[in-house]
């Protein structure tokens, strides 16, 4: 009788072992980092790892991130990397899955539970179908002390910014132009968190800004951030300029100091135009022979612009901002076409797209779509405005003007094997994330 005890204590004592060495056919699991609440607009990894006992008969088909709770901007692009994982003492094939987002919100995060189903090697080899599911994971964003702006916040353990000003030197007179450039790089950022420059609106200047630049590069699992945005001002009358500058809030979530970068205002003296009424001339001999000069310049100059006006009336340009100003549809979808193909290149395709992407102008291929939907589309409940086609469309003639008064170019192909990819980062919230 205490043999047969002893022995059925020996039995009972096998089996965690033996059900120990019964490994799952499928694992999954969910890490964030950091764990801990982080700052609004940083860098936050999301690691899934699948794990099998024996093979992955098949690749698997990793999801996108949702969330039930908070907004955050999730990089497209993901790293896979393949290793051996040990779990109770048990070996498995791994491979994990590394997604990143920025949280650009404060409060609670939740990414959703994660489900998956895979096919694996059974235990005798043989494939099986497998699923398994992760818990949700939650994490706390927070805006820094002393920020309200989120828009203007940079969270990076290395930011630079520079500004450069040229045709400011010397002697600056009305209709000369002033160009302001500013590059902000950042690491483990994206650059489209990165904040716009503010150029305002100064009091007598016309204000040209360019599209910005954006680039999104990776070293060795590193984000590199990079933004350029510049802006010409072109003075319209003599006097006492200020262009003016702004800040940037950058924190370090290393250590959480705050910082603010300053991109500093610009005082300018604008002078007369040269040749015009209001430059003094000292006195000498030959005044009056400049003056008639001057006078039989502005002469030509007038008879030169009234020709030119003239010219401009039967301009397919001139054609479009009169259809726009009285918000004529009709006549205005075939001024643009016949506008867009005077401006085309010799042989290219004769499509507005085309010209708002050679020209970088976006917002005319968005007016041109807002219109045609007007004209053909199964619903116009309300009336067709031109200002925002008729905006774009004189953005791109500026565009379009050189020194020798032509046609801007195709841009030559992208470099065959780049150095850094551009990728757009997708915005996600609790009702429509995928």
């Amino acid at each position: 009788m205490r043999a047969a005890a002893i022995l059925l204590l020996l039995l009972l004592a096998g089996l965690p072992d033996a059900r120990a060495q019964e490994a799952a056919d499928f694992l999954l699991r969910l890490r964030v980092s950091p764990e801990g609440p982080v700052t609004v607009n940083q860098r936050v990894r999301v690691t899934l790892t699948a794990m099998t006992p024996v093979r992955f008969v098949d690749p698997p088909r990793w999801p996108d991130l949702a969330f039930t709770a908070g907004r955050a901007v999730v990089l497209p692009e993901a790293d896979t990397v393949p290793g051996t994982e040990r779990v109770g003492g048990q070996s498995y094939a791994a491979l994990q899955r590394t997604y990143t987002l920025f949280p650009v919100s404060a409060g609670t995060l939740v990414l959703e539970a994660i489900d998956m189903t895979v096919r694996v090697g059974g235990s005798e080899g043989q494939p099986v179908t497998a699923r398994s599911r992760t818990e949700a994971a939650r994490l706390t964003a927070r805006l820094p002390p002393n920020v309200d702006d989120v828009a203007r916040l940079v969270v990076s353990p290395a930011f630079r910014l520079e500004v450069s000003t040229e045709g400011a030197g010397g002697e600056l007179r009305v209709g000369q132009p002033v160009t302001r450039r500013v590059q902000m790089v950042a690491e483990d950022t994206s650059a489209m968190l990165l904040p716009p420059a503010l150029w305002g609106e100064p009091e007598g200047v016309r204000v040209y800004p360019d599209p910005p630049a954006l680039q999104d590069s990776t070293d060795r699992g590193v984000l590199r951030a990079e933004r350029r945005d510049s802006v010409t001002y072109v003075p319209q009358q003599p006097g006492t300029v200020e262009l003016p500058g702004f800040g940037v809030s950058w924190v370090d979530p290393r250590s959480g100091r705050l910082q603010t970068p300053q991109v500093p205002p610009v005082r300018l003296t604008v002078l007369p135009a040269a040749g015009t009424a209001q430059e003094v001339f000292a006195p000498h001999p030959g005044r009056w022979v400049s003056v008639a000069l001057v006078l039989l310049a502005l002469g030509a100059s007038a008879w030169w612009l009234a020709r030119r006006r003239a010219r401009r009336a039967s301009s397919p340009l001139a054609r479009l901002a009169a259809a726009c100003r009285r918000n004529d549809a009709h006549a205005a979808v075939t001024a643009l076409y016949q506008w867009a193909d005077a401006r085309l290149p010799p042989g290219g395709e004769r499509r507005v797209a085309r010209l708002a992407a050679i020209t970088g102008v976006p917002e005319l291929a968005v007016a041109a779509t807002a219109l045609e939907a007007q004209l053909y589309g199964r619903a116009a409940d309300t009336q067709w405005r031109g200002a925002e086609l008729l905006t774009a469309a004189r953005c791109v003639e500026w565009r379009l003007r050189d020194s020798s008064g032509g046609v801007a170019r195709v841009a030559p192909l992208p470099p065959l094997n780049p150095v850094a990819a551009t990728f757009t980062p997708r915005l996600t919230d609790p009702r429509w994330a995928r």
